[in-house]
């Protein structure tokens, strides 16, 4: 993966949470990592579809963390429920777990996002209504961004909350 691989698309879910990746999607991905994907809850209104290597290292940073801390552990449990494991079949498509499809409200149209090896997958309105932005206010966050307002992530102090 690279800093490049980022893709956007709106989609049909088919029938039962059947949804077939897009072409464009699949050919950013390595060839070993375009048929078969681990899918957990997103850490925001998503679903996650991750990479076999891209869910390995969620899976080695979460097992390195203290499971006797409550909230580690309230915090693993919580992205490990409803993980699964799905492989696509011979057409490129798998089926999204009934309960994710309920719990994110996905129902037809949806919104795929990849970002080195994850792929969100988002209720289209509930993208739209959240990332649509006017001129005005785009143009003010991206100043705000290339001020310095927001740290990089390597900058931030030991001490300082992660979002």
């Amino acid at each position: 993966m690279s800093v490049l691989d980022y893709g956007f698309w709106e989609i049909t879910v088919e029938k039962q949470g059947r949804l077939k990746l897009p072409a464009g999607l699949l050919k950013m991905l390595p060839e070993d990592e375009r048929g078969s994907f681990w899918i957990t809850r997103g850490f925001g209104p998503y679903i996650m579809v991750w990479t076999s290597h891209a869910y390995r290292e969620q899976m080695e940073y979460l097992n390195s963390l203290d499971r006797n801390i409550i909230e580690i552990k309230r915090y693993r449990n919580a992205f490990l429920s409803n993980t699964v494991f799905v492989e696509c079949d011979s057409q490129d498509r798998f089926v999204i777990p009934k309960p994710l499809l309920l719990k994110y409200r996905i129902e037809k149209e949806v919104v795929l996002l990849l970002d080195n090896g994850k792929i969100e997958i988002w209720n289209s309105d509930d993208y739209h209504q959240q990332f649509d932005m006017e001129s005005d206010d785009f143009e003010k966050l991206n100043q705000d961004i290339h001020l310095g307002k927001y740290h990089h992530h390597e900058e931030r102090r030991s001490d300082e909350r992660i979002p």
